[in-house]
């Protein structure tokens, strides 16, 4: 009877580590897989309004927008009633030929449609060194000293990284939005899963190289989430280091084990499992099953309270104290470590929607940051 107690024990503990690893690689394959195109679903026009189906995300308070399949974009405000299936929200402004109806469209927080919309634009292909180019936009003066690159997060593009350029033009930088590897606009060959940074840094390091090459001789880098990670890795390797003279974080991602941590938290998962996710990461064979280049020591990813040394640049660092993904208290913590750097706090609810929610106040804390750096020699 004992050995049969022992190797019944033995067969449970084995199936619990089993599930274990399976959940811990489930965890892991959400992280980093490329996300699914959002669907187009049934929206009704009607004057100045739209009229969309009722999520968590559509009743959000704040400016946002939605895509028509036709590729026009709408920049919708605040609700003006929920019907309960449906919400009706305003239309900030209703573009030309726009007709009322029924249309198909996709909810998105990228409230601005187009970068001519912020200033005058130029369309760019940026060089890489893997080979290809990224697409950018270069808006305001193509000549002047003071740039801006604004880096996107995970699973976004540069259209979410636009809401952060109206801030630059208001401060006179001009800014340069980019696309990187593995991103939305990747063409398919490329839409591998993410390595939180750890490879598209890369790319952000060859964005910053024709900044230079155009006249840039002072850059501040505007990371918004993951793109957070981008930049402090660009910063430890970037061939032209001695540019960047700021930091802009928007709901940064200072620290992977915390993000890990609240993601298995919010699905009521063991911390445990959040651990085991990051070890299938790093280890050879986790990579590879999850289609990995390279495996991801994502417990290495941190810059508040780990080994890596933080860049002793001016840094402003926007985090609302609800932010349900990034926990906001890597922000403080980091700011607190960090003389040269400053936290403005919002109450926004959602990921990243600072912007969304109170754009003034967003638009002129980097407004305010980048006018108070003092110019280079």
């Amino acid at each position: 009877m004992t050995r049969r107690l022992i190797v019944g024990t033995g067969m449970a503990a084995a199936a619990v580590g089993a599930l274990h690893l399976a959940l811990g690689g489930y965890v892991a394959r959400r992280l980093i897989a490329p996300r699914a195109a959002k669907p187009f679903v049934p929206v009704e026009i009607e004057g100045d309004t739209v009229s969309v189906p009722a999520t968590a995300e559509s009743r959000q308070p704040g400016t946002y927008g939605v895509w028509l399949d036709d590729g026009t974009h709408l920049t919708v405000g605040e609700i003006v009633r929920d019907d309960g299936a449906r919400i009706v929200r305003s239309l900030v402004a209703r573009p030309d030929g726009l007709a009322d109806g029924p249309a198909r469209g996709a909810w998105t927080s990228q409230s601005i449609g187009a970068p001519e919309e912020v200033g005058p634009t130029q369309h760019v292909a940026i060089p890489l060194r893997r080979g290809g180019d990224a697409r950018a936009w270069v808006i305001g003066d193509p000549d002047a000293a003071r740039w801006t690159i604004h880096v996107h997060g995970l699973r976004s593009s540069r259209s979410g990284a636009l809401r952060s350029a109206p801030a630059a033009h208001d401060a006179g930088w001009t800014s340069l939005v980019v696309s990187y590897a593995g991103d939305e606009e990747a063409a398919p060959a490329e839409a591998l899963p993410s390595s939180l940074g750890m490879r598209e840094w890369r790319d952000v390091d060859d964005a910053i190289s024709y900044a230079v090459e155009h006249g840039a001789r002072e850059i501040v880098l505007v990371a918004w989430s993951m793109g957070a990670t981008i930049a402090m890795l660009a910063l430890e390797e970037s061939r032209h280091r001695a540019a960047i003279t700021g930091l802009v974080l928007v709901a940064p991602a200072l620290d992977w084990n915390r993000i890990v941590a609240r993601a298995v938290r919010g699905v009521h998962l063991p911390g445990s499992v959040g651990a085991t996710a990051l070890r299938v990461l790093e280890s050879r064979l986790g990579s590879r099953v999850l289609g990995l280049i390279e495996a991801v020591d994502a417990r290495a990813l941190n810059w508040v309270d780990g080994p890596r040394p933080a860049p002793a640049l001016p840094t402003l660092i926007v985090h609302s104290l609800r932010d349900p993904v990034v926990p906001v208290t890597g922000s403080t913590a980091y700011t607190a470590r960090h003389p040269q750097a400053s936290l403005v706090a919002f109450d926004a609810t959602g990921h990243c929607n600072e912007a969304n929610q109170d754009p003034e106040r967003f638009r002129g804390a980097i407004t305010g940051f980048l006018r108070g750096l003092p110019r280079a020699d």
